[in-house]
């Protein structure tokens, strides 16, 4: 899946995503990670949804989002509902979708000078 150009160059930006890969401005990510307008981990330890814990949120609320952005892979699925009430504790917003859509909202919020933070399960097999 193809995106479009994001109009400031410095903004770290999702080019493309399919399955197991996405394009973040001239990287290429194949592991779980997560990206924010100015910084990039590629290095994120969370290849399920199930491990998902608050020590991993705490590595996203330590950028500061306003929302964070959660792909979950090919297909949406919900992380504990503690998780929703840890980070929305700590003021920031947490939605869950599929990485495609997850990608997609990113792009479109950074435009809008958003702090978003996205944070992409990428389950390698």
């Amino acid at each position: 899946m193809k995106f479009t150009e994001h109009r400031d160059s410095n903004v770290l930006a999702v080019k493309s995503y399919q399955p197991g890969l996405v394009k973040v401005n001239n990287m290429e990510f194949s592991q779980s990670c997560f990206i924010t307008k100015k910084s990039y981990n590629d290095q994120w330890k969370c290849s399920n949804i199930s491990e998902l814990s608050t020590e991993l949120i705490d590595e996203l609320l330590a950028e500061k989002p306003e929302v964070i952005i959660l792909g979950t892979g090919d297909t949406q699925e919900f992380p504990e509902p503690k998780l929703f009430a840890y980070c929305a504790s700590q003021g920031v917003g947490l939605e869950v979708m599929a990485n495609d859509a997850a990608c997609r909202t990113y792009n479109v919020l950074t435009t809008e000078d958003r702090d978003i933070l996205l944070a992409l399960i990428i389950d390698v097999k």
